[in-house]
């Protein structure tokens, strides 16, 4: 008996096998109870979720000889030539090879004949958006009134191509992708009876190609025992489909978020001398980029994230190097580099500029901090392609690196500090030149911090100390400021600022009223951010305001 490939082999023969699809299947064995079958149905999803097979299953379920049943019985005549493909009442039609008006001619002029043995004629039109507007126009009349012995069932991968006037004559299923979960489980299923030694790493892989489709991950894993036998290992699996190395992702990306320029440089020499595509490469750090991103906001959710445990340790220390905003803008870049990289004369400097890119995605600087270097006077934060960076390293002192930190004062100390004239309160956040070049510092390495330290009433720096004022309005960022990693990141800073080591002191202070400006246009911080780039102002007021 000749070879079957694994996708005809384990192809689904009742609704009940039928994977990922269990709203449409559910749907139809109720019509068929009930007796409420419609005259013409369309199928429509992505490639190799079932529809074609749905479709097999139906005309089964219809012109079984024990029928019309939920439950063909796959043994009399007519289920058995269906399965094959050659029953003489279910016609299968290829629409991409038979799109002319004159072969929905034909198919009109067998409509108006009986069947020949079985209980229903039924025509199977598959990719049907690939008829001619003539062709559809012919179709309509018999799609709205067919003969009662006749059924349609019309399957495609683009719904949108299809006339409205033929959608709304038949009875619409949509296909689902099937989700990651189930076409594993369905892999490891096949691979326990084939007798295939396969790891759950190289199954992962293989449902991951398969992006939904079922048939396309079979087909992958039928190519890989075609080439491995019936041992499989990883690297076989890597080379087979051109998959980037877990590991080698993770250290790419940990060079961008390290800003290690070099070493991102040599990374993506070797994805090229390994014959990785630049394309495939930029899906999958767009697929990691995903992962950070859900794991920041979900926590380790296997359901959500597909990965294995062993990668978790990694994961969770990248999301805590990266903000949600940072990985926002990686995922807007790399998307439009992955759009580019498919028509680029040179995917591989193409792919090194984008992850240099990526490097200096991190250190752009917010709009609040430009206001604030504009309102004090100072440089803006990106006048100079090295920003902030030098004007860290010009505060400097040489003892710094040797200095022994202070022990951080308590997160919330009474509203008064010893030792300090309570009166006036210290300069407001962005008044100052130091404290403007010490907030785009916290902003560059800590960006969460700096959201709350954003909420300050006050910053001041002095020999030894950093003093930061919060309003008792804002005690939930009082306490992220005081958490300890943060005090400690907030010594080591202000050690590099004022010299020697450094105490960091959080007090709370009771509201004061600030003047306010009617018009924010008029703002002098305002005029100054016009003046170096030019634009239109859109001020959005409360209503009765």
């Amino acid at each position: 008996m000749s070879y079957q490939v694994l996708a005809r082999k384990w192809r689904p023969q009742t609704f009940s096998e039928v994977t990922g699809q269990e709203t449409v299947t559910r749907t139809l064995q109720n019509a068929i109870q009930s007796g409420r079958i419609a005259h013409a149905f369309l199928f429509s999803g992505i490639r190799g979720v079932g529809k074609t097979t749905t479709a097999r299953i139906l005309a089964k379920a219809l012109n079984c000889h024990q029928g019309p049943t939920i439950s063909p019985c796959g043994t009399c005549v007519s289920c058995e030539e269906i399965a094959r493909s050659n029953s003489v009442d279910v016609l299968e039609i290829d629409a991409a090879s038979n799109r002319r008006i004159d072969d929905v001619r034909e198919l009109r002029e067998s409509v108006r004949y009986g069947t020949a043995r079985d209980r229903f004629k039924i025509f199977i039109i598959d990719e049907v958006h690939m008829l001619t507007n003539e062709a559809f126009n012919a179709l309509l009349k018999t799609l709205e009134e067919p003969p009662p012995h006749v059924k349609l069932i019309l399957a495609t991968t683009e719904h949108h191509k299809i006339p409205v006037t033929i959608t709304s004559r038949c009875q619409q299923y949509h296909f689902k992708p099937i989700p990651f979960a189930v076409i594993f489980e369905k892999l490891r299923e096949i691979c326990t009876e084939e007798g295939l030694q396969i790891s759950d790493y190289a199954l992962r892989a293989v449902a991951s190609v398969g992006q939904g489709s079922m048939r396309d991950a079979q087909s992958s894993l039928d190519r890989i025992m075609a080439f491995s036998g019936r041992e499989v290992s990883d690297q076989d699996v890597r080379a087979l489909l051109g998959l980037v190395d877990s590991s080698h992702l993770l250290r790419v990306f940990s060079c961008v978020i390290g800003e290690d320029r070099p070493t991102l440089i040599r990374e993506v020499k070797e994805l090229a001398e390994q014959g990785v595509d630049p394309l495939i490469f930029c899906r999958r750090l767009i697929e990691h980029v995903r992962n950070l991103l859900v794991f920041r906001t979900t926590g380790w959710d296997e359901s959500l994230l597909n990965l294995p445990d062993d990668e978790k340790p990694l994961i969770e220390e990248q999301a805590s190097r990266t903000t949600e905003l940072d990985l926002i803008r990686f995922y807007d870049l790399l998307t439009r580099t992955e759009s580019e990289l498919r028509w680029h004369p040179h995917p591989r400097v193409h792919l090194e500029l984008a992850l240099v890119k990526l490097v200096e995605l991190t250190r752009l600087p917010m709009l609040e901090s430009v206001l604030g270097s504009l309102t004090s006077g100072s440089p803006l934060p990106n006048a100079s392609p090295q920003r902030s960076r030098p004007e860290v390293r010009s505060t400097r002192q040489p003892e710094a690196s040797q200095a022994v930190p202070r022990q951080p004062a308590p997160a919330v100390p009474p509203a008064d500090v010893p030792g300090e004239d309570p009166a006036p309160p210290a300069q407001l956040v962005g008044s100052s030149p130091e404290v403007a070049h010490f907030l785009s510092a916290v902003q560059r390495d800590n960006a969460p911090l700096y959201g709350s330290l954003e909420h300050a009433s006050a910053i001041s720096l002095a020999p030894g100390h950093v003093i930061i004022r919060f309003p008792e309005s804002e005690l939930s960022h009082l306490k992220v400021a005081g958490m300890d990693f943060n005090l400690r990141f907030l010594t080591d800073l202000g050690a590099k600022f004022t010299g020697g080591s450094c105490e960091v002191q959080i007090v709370t202070e009771k509201a004061q009223r600030r003047e306010t400006v009617t018009d924010p246009v008029q703002d002098p911080g305002v005029q100054s951010f016009l003046e170096a780039f030019p634009g239109k102002i859109m001020v959005e007021r409360k209503a009765g305001s």
